[in-house]
Parts: C-alpha cells; sequence; structure tokens
C-alpha cells in the first residue's frame, strides 16, 4: 500500500476501512473493518473477495453479513461485475483475475449474466444497512476511494453524527464487535 493510503488509514483507525484490489480482494483491513463485518483473517486468503461474497457459494459467501444497499441488490452487483470487466481489460495477462471470473461464470447463472449485459457502473457513494449480530441494523454511507496510481479500492464505512446508527459503531468501536454482557 502507498504511503499515503497508510497515513489515511492510520488517522481514520475509528472508521471501518477496508483496501481491496482491482479484482476486489481485501488486502487491508483495520479493526474497526473487523468489527462491522467480521474477521477477513479468519477466511483463506482467496476467499477474501467481494466477487466471491456476492456470487460464490464457499467460505466468502458464508462470512458475509447480510446488508441491503440503498441502490439496490442488482446495481451493488452489476457495479462489481463492470470493475472486473473494467480490470480483466486493463490485465489482460493476469491469470489470477482471469481465472476469477472464468470461475464465477460457470459457477454463477447471476454473475454470468451480468457479464453479458453489465456495462460500466462505477462505485459511487452508497447507504447502506448491515446486520451485525450484536447491535443490530446499522444504517451507514460507504465510500469507496479510488488510488491513482495503485489501483486500489479504500471502502469506508460512515455514520450521520448523533444518529444511533453513530452510536451503533462507537459501540463496535469500545466492543470490537464482540457481545457484551452487563
Amino acid at each position: 500500500m502507498p504511503a499515503s493510503i497508510q497515513r489515511l488509514t492510520a488517522r481514520l483507525g475509528d472508521i471501518p476501512i477496508g483496501v481491496f484490489t482491482a479484482d476486489w480482494t481485501l488486502v487491508w483491513w483495520n479493526s474497526m473493518w473487523t468489527a462491522l463485518h467480521g474477521d477477513p483473517g479468519a477466511l483463506p486468503a482467496p476467499e477474501r473477495n467481494l466477487a466471491l461474497a456476492v456470487f460464490g457459494s464457499g467460505a466468502a459467501r458464508a462470512s458475509i453479513r447480510p446488508f441491503r444497499s440503498e441502490r439496490g441488490e442488482d446495481a451493488f452487483a452489476a457495479s462489481i461485475v463492470a470493475d472486473l470487466k473494467d480490470a480483466v481489460t486493463r490485465y489482460p495477462t493476469d491469470t489470477r483475475l482471469d481465472q476469477l471470473v472464468q470461475n464465477l461464470r460457470e459457477s454463477s447463472p447471476a454473475f454470468a449474466r451480468y457479464w453479458a449485459t453489465a456495462t460500466a457502473a462505477q462505485h459511487v457513494t452508497d447507504q447502506k444497512t448491515i446486520s451485525h449480530p450484536e447491535v443490530g441494523d446499522l444504517r451507514l454511507d460507504c465510500d469507496v476511494l479510488l488510488v491513482p496510481g495503485a489501483d486500489l479500492r479504500v471502502v469506508t464505512y460512515t455514520a450521520a453524527a448523533a444518529t444511533s446508527d453513530a452510536g451503533k459503531l462507537d459501540l463496535l468501536h469500545v466492543t470490537g464487535g464482540r457481545s457484551v454482557t452487563i
């Protein structure tokens, strides 16, 4: 990760941050990401991929917490596929990326349908409601920041100030997402 992204993520440590590659593989996350989404470190490294979580049937899919996108499930799924299409054109000799796409096209009818029809649909700011097992539903703003020259995506989740969602995020910061009994 470039030094500028390391500085940014260190200074924003109290919000959930994940850093993804062009194929949506999670390569870095902070403790708040773990508190919100569960521990990606519990997954084998090849399963830390958002496309596998959305379209696959393995460990990645099983680990994703239920969520709703304000833009709709179709828009979110289509944007993941559009990003992968873009990555394939920019990295035509990347065998790992090619294998990921081929496996998803063969194993997921939904992925294959989006692959055949999806046009470029860049990720934009979205509101997502994430169902957390300890604090319940959190309505959060999800922003995807592209890192020029590094082809990384920095994904952040924030809550509007002075809302119950902000309070839930604060609770996750304190508890690390673990159950607390009083």
